[in-house]
């Protein structure tokens, strides 16, 4: 069995990077997922806000292809060549860092090192970043992260608390609520994702 395939920094700075895997995938990282980048200085966390596939080379765009009737996935196999010439871009806005063994819901002191290896946080990882919810913070401020991804790494986060998921979620509503009072209907679109 293979191992999956790992996206590397291709773009990075304080508060995001962009990560892209080597080849074209059909599951990158979730919207909402955990990030973790492990080299350089500190861990730097961040939660996943899009995903892009699209050829590696713009000025050569894809062209549709395939018999009527025809998957994706049977369009993929019948032109092996097609994967070559694609790309799959991940963006991850910064939701943290981890320096030893203190977790800290701020901005990391450096971005993380380009070709570094992101991967899937850990459930410990996520439980320590999230757990007071002062990573909303920095997730409902950033300009790259809508309303649909705060949700998402909302539901994601409570996922990994077991049987404290609805304390959880609640302790990120009031939190949601204290940090967009002035925006009642930016409020109301997170919770009702969160909800979904």
């Amino acid at each position: 069995m293979t191992a999956p395939p790992v996206p590397r920094v291709v773009e990075a700075g304080l508060r995001a990077f962009q990560c892209a895997y080597e080849r074209y995938v059909e599951e990158p990282f979730r919207l909402g997922q955990f990030a973790v980048v492990r080299e350089g200085p500190c861990f730097v966390a961040g939660v996943v806000t899009d995903a892009i596939s699209g050829p590696e080379d713009p000025s050569r765009p894809l062209l549709p292809r395939g018999a009527a009737g025809q998957t994706a996935a049977e369009v993929m196999a019948g032109n092996p060549e097609i994967r070559l010439l694609l790309r799959t871009r991940v963006s991850v806005v910064s939701c943290g860092h981890i320096e030893g063994e203190v977790a800290r819901a701020s901005l990391p002191p450096l971005p993380p090192p380009l070709l570094a290896r992101v991967e899937p946080a850990t459930a410990a990882e996520v439980v320590r970043l999230t757990g007071d919810c002062a990573f909303l913070a920095l997730l409902a401020g950033a300009p790259g992260c809508d309303d649909a991804a705060v949700a998402a790494a909302v539901r994601a986060a409570a996922s990994v608390f077991g049987p404290g998921a609805h304390e959880f979620t609640v302790r990120a509503g009031k939190e949601l609520a204290r940090l967009l009072r002035a925006e009642p209907a930016r409020l109301t679109s997170i919770v009702r994702g969160i909800g979904a």
